[in-house]
């Protein structure tokens, strides 16, 4: 390869290792990790077959069919790993015929490793084959710009990475055309007219790493739906339909991914993911649990809690920040709120809204549903078991929901007695049948019993409390629970066997022991508080975040949650009982309920928040006086593109410099030159003079030095029609003699070597 293929090949490198592992760091599915090494693979095979004397149908033919082969090879351990038992292709056929294979995370990591293979291969061949730089761009800036506008974070530094690169090789392929172009057409191109382009390309890629720095980022979250207009609401959802897949919920009676579902399966292992679903931050002061609703189970079936789906007994339209008027009104509730922006909605619930606490209003028409309702007539809700999405129909881009959250003390609710209202009948009792056998809802009746029994517990609430702790005091958490026999019924294997099991285990348990109690109790799927990310100050709600727990009725109060989870991996804590905060925001004393108006300020949650914060591990208070911190990931991004900018502005500078459009400059520039290279000009010598001697002292410039000298002086000294006639001798002189002395200069500054 020639040297200007090289350079080229090296930039189509750099650039397509940054695309790749932008794209990784999105993690759209599990095993990313592949992708830079796809990507990079396909380029160099490219890279190779384009310099080749071969024909270009059959070099780009035979890399792009290598690339579903490659793809393949990359994404196998993950495909085997979803679904060891495939037959081979023809399994996939089917899930493609019928649709499935959209949903699977497996079949996405084997597109995106594809998409990267051509990705890298293309740019190769475009920019060393055919010398069309902007054609081999296409698909590497489609995937930057998907990665960019829906996963935002931890993108600063590919961004930076990405534009010089793009610009470095534009630049550099069109300056080699030009070059090539010239020698086709047997032109020569002076010195300067090299120096003009690279002195523009320097001032232009300065420029706009100036004006990306300047210019407000194009997302900090995913704005796909974030358009009212009814013209292009539909086209939106479209859109967002087509990048976010959704997040795979779990499937009864065996293995599968975290996320979220509309049952409460007993399976075997699960597999957690990372995928982002939502972010939020807090309006207003909030200390009830930051667990957000999604779905009610209520009823219960073959072995499990469900949200019957197709069973909305009672729907009522909730306009746009309206107050829907509930059958029941509850005592000591709080008011705040949380902006929400949902990134990838889950399969199957994108109308779902998620919201923590119980619904007070919402920045979205919508429609709550009920699905169990109280014997006789009934015309208002005393439940939202589904908060479903309007206009659009798609929980999807921002919403500013408005909740209330329980402050009733343990007091207040061991005083709540046992008057349930009769519309709690089905929620207080097991069915006989057609859910679990009567042995096994015996045992747990009597292991409920006893665990109320030794903690002296008389009250539906301390007998909640004493079953939630029991839970959490003797029973583990794990994804991958030992497998039962067959024809075992799982809450039996988990309860009495092997004590070891994931959220849904733990919340069934409870439930089945509250409710064979007589406790009116429901579960409920959402997800749990996230963690704090502090490049978008914001919390970050993931697939792996999915969450199942308790919600237990008592008079006066309403639905009061419980935890019989143990806390695995942070936030799965024994809920707080009443007031926890100095300013919370008591409905019945009137407060305001916390706003923030259009929806678009940011609350930023208080430092304690934070989880892994900076004073998180300072019980002590010793590095409270300690002011330093590291710059995040967006700042030093910042320092470095402007110091990369000033690097291009300064390089600018000197190549204006060095190109004087003058006689007199050119004469400037080499006393300048000769002085930095340790030849300064003696007092009273002329320009032949010092002529003379620079030739001595670097004699490989001594003929473009003489031509030098002598011009300047017939310029200077000779008349003025004479003078003029010099000047295009100078300039060539100069353009031949600028680089060396340009070389003598740095060979000087350099450190000396022992």
């Amino acid at each position: 390869m020639r040297g200007g293929l090289v350079w080229s090949a090296v930039l189509v490198l750099l650039l397509t290792l940054s695309i790749a592992r932008s794209t990784a760091t999105a993690a759209w599915v599990a095993g990313m990790d592949v992708v830079p090494v796809i990507a990079l693979g396909g380029a160099l095979l490219m890279a190779a077959l384009a310099v080749l004397p071969i024909r270009w149908p059959f070099g780009l033919g035979f890399g792009m069919i290598l690339g579903p082969i490659a793809a393949g090879v990359a994404s196998w351990p993950v495909i085997h790993a979803a679904h060891p038992h495939d037959d081979g292709l023809g399994a996939w056929w089917t899930r493609i015929a019928d649709g499935s294979a959209a949903s699977d995370p497996s079949f996405y990591l084997f597109l995106i490793c594809w998409l990267m293979w051509v990705t890298g291969a293309w740019m190769s061949w475009c920019v060393l084959r055919w010398r069309k730089t902007m054609l081999g761009l296409i698909p590497g800036a489609a995937a930057f710009a998907a990665n960019l506008l829906n996963f935002p974070r931890d993108q600063n530094g590919y961004n930076f990475t990405i534009l010089v690169l793009t610009l470095a090789l534009l630049l550099w392929t069109n300056y080699t055309g030009s070059i090539a172009s010239a020698t086709r057409a047997h032109v020569k191109l002076t010195g300067d007219a090299r120096w003009d382009f690279w002195e523009s390309g320097l001032v232009a890629m300065a420029a706009l790493i100036v004006i990306a720095i300047m210019l407000p980022p194009l997302s900090t979250v995913d704005r796909t739906l974030d358009v009212e207009s009814s013209m292009f609401s539909n086209w939106a959802q479209l859109q967002q339909r087509l990048s976010h897949p959704g997040i795979i919920g779990v499937t009864s009676g065996g293995s599968g991914t975290t996320g979220f579902a509309s049952d409460v399966p007993l399976g075997d292992r699960l597999t957690r993911t990372r995928d982002p679903v939502f972010y939020y931050s807090v309006i207003g002061e909030f200390t009830g649990p930051r667990y957000f609703r999604g779905l009610n189970m209520t009823t219960t079936a073959d072995s499990e809690w469900r949200y019957p789906l197709g069973a909305v007994s009672l729907s009522r339209p909730i306009l746009k920040n309206q107050v829907p008027v509930y059958g029941e009104d509850y005592q000591k509730l709080a008011l705040s709120g949380a902006i929400v922006t949902m990134q990838r909605p889950p399969t199957g619930f994108s109308d779902v809204l998620f919201y923590p606490g119980a619904l007070y209003k919402v920045d979205r028409d919508a429609v709550g549903m009920q699905v169990a309702l109280p014997q006789g007539r009934q015309t208002n809700l005393t439940s939202i078991d589904r908060l479903s999405a309007l206009r659009p129909n798609s929980s999807a881009g921002k919403y500013t929901v408005t909740v209330e959250y329980s402050t009733a003390t343990v007091a207040d609710l061991e005083a709540a007695g046992t008057k349930y209202p009769s519309w709690l009948q089905n929620f207080t009792t097991l069915p006989e049948s057609g859910y679990r056998s009567p042995d096994v809802q015996r045992q747990i009746h009597d292991l409920a019993v006893q665990v109320v029994t030794a903690a002296n517990a008389i009250t539906p609430y301390d007998k909640a409390t004493a079953i939630q702790d029991y839970l959490r005091a003797n029973y583990a958490y794990t994804l991958t629970p030992p497998a039962r026999p067959v024809g075992t019924d799982p809450l039996y294997f988990f309860l009495f066997r092997s004590k070891k099991g994931y959220c849904e285990y733990f919340a069934s348990a409870m439930g089945d022991m509250l409710r064979s109690l007589g406790i009116p109790t429901r579960l409920v799927n959402g997800f749990g508080p996230g963690a704090y990310d502090a490049t978008i100050q914001s919390f970050v709600v993931r697939a792996q975040d999915a969450h199942t727990w308790v919600e237990a009725y008592f008079p006066g109060y309403g639905w009061i949650s419980f935890e019989p989870t143990p806390d695995f991996a942070g936030g799965y804590n024994p809920i707080a009982r009443g007031s926890q905060g100095l300013n919370v925001c008591l409905r019945e004393s009137g407060c305001d309920a916390p706003s923030s108006g259009s929806g678009d300020s940011v609350g930023v949650p208080l430092p304690t928040d934070r989880p892994g914060g900076a004073l998180a591990n300072d019980p002590t208070g010793s590095l409270s006086n300690f002011s330093f911190r590291m710059p995040d990931a967006g700042t030093l991004t910042t320092v470095v593109a402007v110091l990369f900018a000033l690097i291009l502005f300064v390089l600018a500078g000197v190549a204006r410099y060095l190109r004087p459009r003058s006689v007199m400059g050119v004469w400037k520039r080499t006393l300048a030159l000769s002085q930095l290279a340790g030849a300064k000009r003696r007092p009273g010598e002329t320009p032949l003079e010092l002529g003379r001697r620079l030739q001595q002292r670097f004699p490989e410039a001594s003929e473009p030095v003489g031509a030098l000298a002598g011009g300047f002086a017939i310029a200077a000294y000779a008349p003025h029609d004479e003078a003029a006639s010099a000047r295009s001798s100078v300039m060539e002189a100069w353009s031949v003699l600028r680089p060396m002395l340009v070389r003598r200069v740095l060979a000087r500054l350099r450190p000396n070597r022992a």
